[in-house]
């Protein structure tokens, strides 16, 4: 089973957390609109996937947090649901050049899905502990 950290609002979350949740292969462990506590919480709970929106007014740039997620041991996968407006922030351009990051419309749960799936199969074929 794969976890999720959500950092979105709690309407956002409530919304997100049923439609992952409609695969069994996913769960979400706990969820925070800002992405400073969303650090704080993946150093403790060490998810395999955190879903973020970069659009969000928070306490935290959204490239450090990623950073942050990525440097976790092991590391956190990351899903960024953007909008046109976000897609293209200059402080994402760097995240998004690493290529450790999928990108999902914020409006697009099929996509969402899909990049968890992705993940979870990525994680599934290598051992962790090489």
């Amino acid at each position: 089973m794969m976890t999720v950290l959500l950092v979105a609002t709690d309407e956002e979350a409530a919304v997100l957390s049923e439609r992952i949740h409609q695969n069994r292969h996913f769960r979400v462990i706990s969820h925070t609109p800002s992405p400073r506590l969303a650090l704080a919480q993946a150093h403790v709970l060490l998810p395999d996937v955190t879903v973020l929106d970069p659009s969000m007014d928070g306490d935290s740039d959204p490239a450090a947090l990623f950073m942050g997620l990525r440097s976790l041991t092991p590391p956190s996968g990351v899903v960024l649901r953007t909008t046109p407006a976000t897609a293209g922030l200059p402080e994402l351009h760097a995240v998004l050049e690493e290529g450790a990051v999928h990108v999902a419309a914020r409006d697009d749960h099929d996509a969402l899905m899909a990049a968890l799936i992705t993940i979870g199969r990525r994680r599934e074929s290598c051992d962790p502990d090489q």
